[in-house]
């Protein structure tokens, strides 16, 4: 899964298992935010999967509420 990590400027951090790179922000749609999910399109763009980005929060929330909870 590719997440994107951290944008800068017009660099867009990304990591898929524990491994980063940076690549232009020019080659991302127009809404990608920090902690999106993204696709590569074949054709050198990458765009956000929705369905996908919503399940990590999803997991992530759930996760940090089973630290919480109290048996």
């Amino acid at each position: 899964m590719l997440t994107v990590d951290k944008i800068e400027g017009k660099i867009v951090r990304v990591e898929e298992e524990m491994k980063f790179s940076e690549l232009e922000l020019a080659f991302f749609n127009s809404d990608v935010k920090e902690g999106d999910v993204v696709v590569p399109d074949g054709n050198g763009r990458y765009h956000t999967d929705h369905e996908a980005t919503d399940r990590r929060r999803k997991e992530i929330l759930d996760l940090q509420n089973s630290l919480w909870e109290q048996e």
